[in-house]
């Protein structure tokens, strides 16, 4: 168990952090503060996208753990790597972006700025940790109702592939082998527009699974 508190167990009231659920945000940090993370580790940072995933089962691999929290965007994530870094995991998966998108109408470049953050914290902190920066999914407008544009996450995902060439990390694009020709998540993908069903997941294992 880790001795030092997060920032974000430090101050429960998160001024300045955007999440829209924090007492859910905060109740999974609690959790995640009492299950440590080893040097042997594999973590899968991100939102719910991540979050829905029985990774461990999936992929096969007990070192696994699952750090994603419904509803995430980059500047939740940044004060809960604390609990990460310190414990210096072997590997670290992200994916992070469209609850920005969604929720906070930011830019790419916005994102970005945050991603970089995170991305620099990483190597600083943990510098034996690999980092794998996953890009971001399509949404289905029709199911989902939102109206996020496919430019925005295309641009946001040209960005994150630029930044981990900046840094020399893996860059893993899942966001064809999800859309369709019109850059929108496929139907048989998902129920809702946003998250994703088995036949999903299953494919996202076959495109990561020689990273594990």
């Amino acid at each position: 168990m880790h001795t030092k508190l997060s920032r974000v167990s430090q101050n429960r009231d998160l001024p300045g952090i955007q999440v829209t659920n924090p007492v859910y945000y905060l109740q999974k940090v609690s959790q995640f503060q009492l299950l440590p993370i080893s040097k042997f580790d594999i973590v899968f940072l991100g939102d719910s996208i991540t979050e829905e995933c029985e990774w461990i089962e999936l992929l096969e691999n007990p070192q696994i753990k699952n750090r994603g929290i419904s509803s995430d965007t980059t500047m939740g994530i940044l004060p809960r790597l604390e609990d990460i870094v310190i414990a210096q995991p072997a590997k670290v998966f992200i994916m992070v972006g469209i609850n920005n998108l969604i929720h906070y109408q930011q830019s790419p470049a916005e994102i970005l700025a945050d991603y970089r953050k995170i991305v620099i914290e990483i190597c600083d902190r943990s510098p034996q940790t690999k980092i794998f920066i996953q890009s971001v999914l399509p949404i289905n407008r029709a199911k989902s109702g939102l109206n996020v544009s496919e430019r925005e996450i295309v641009q946001l995902n040209f960005y994150l592939k630029e930044l981990a060439a900046e840094y020399s990390l893996i860059y893993i694009e899942l966001y064809s082998y999800l859309s369709n020709e019109q850059g929108e998540l496929k139907d048989l993908y998902t129920l809702d527009g946003v998250h994703l069903n088995g036949q999903a997941y299953s494919l996202w294992k076959q495109v990561i699974a020689k990273y594990i």
